[in-house]
């Protein structure tokens, strides 16, 4: 994996679903076609006879980030359910595996000014879900007051009962790769010469010396 120029942040995208890894595995075989991505034919070379698009694997997922963070960024309470909901198809396994996840991860890289932003985000997710929990625990302690084991047992109920249709996780966590899965699942049904000319425009605007996803990248299989 190639790090890009200057000062960046690693990041992983955590295991992915199965449309997920289908979408990577397209962009990873655009990327390795001997052949620039439309709009580049002009800087597809760099003096030798390769024309394969200048951009890696982490540059695309990289990319559909950037895109995420910067024109359509989720509420915090948004990215905090979809981690909640990736974490339940996984434990679940799913409709059958298509919303669990099962595929290998991959590693991808953030220039400060936009893993700021990522972070920021992620932390708002947190905050926002926590203030969720702690309005559902004082409802829950206004509904059921006491100190019986009944009272107890009907706190904790509501407060998953109200928790689950909101869609919100238990533990709070929210993974740092949530981020970047919600990226693909956006990017998922763009054509992968799109996705390759934007790793492209990408990879131009973040490294100072351009590079080209490796020949022997293999698919992510189970």
């Amino acid at each position: 994996m190639i790090v890009p120029d200057g000062q960046a942040d690693h990041y992983s995208t955590g295991r992915l679903t199965r449309s997920q890894a289908a979408a990577v595995n397209a962009w990873r075989a655009r990327l390795r076609l001997d052949k620039p991505p439309s709009g580049h034919e002009d800087r597809a070379s760099t003096g030798g006879q390769d024309s394969r698009p200048r951009a890696s694997c982490s540059d695309a997922v990289a990319a559909a980030v950037a895109d995420l963070l910067l024109r359509q960024p989720p509420l915090p309470l948004e990215l905090a359910r979809y981690a909640y909901a990736s974490m339940t198809a996984t434990c679940s396994r799913g409709r059958g595996d298509g919303g669990a996840q099962l595929y290998p991860p991959v590693s991808w890289y953030l220039p400060q000014w936009l893993a700021g932003p990522a972070e920021d985000l992620r932390v708002a997710a947190w905050d926002a879900a926590t203030q969720v929990h702690d309005d559902v625990e004082t409802e829950a302690a206004r509904l059921y007051p006491g100190r019986t084991r009944a009272a107890a047992t009907s706190r904790c109920s509501h407060q998953a009962a109200v928790l689950a249709r909101a869609g919100l996780p238990v533990s709070r966590q929210i993974p740092r790769g949530a981020i970047a899965r919600m990226a693909v699942d956006l990017w998922a049904l763009r054509h992968p010469d799109d996705v390759a000319a934007d790793a492209v425009a990408y990879a131009a605007m973040v490294h100072r010396q351009p590079h080209r996803a490796r020949r022997d990248m293999h698919r992510l299989e189970r």
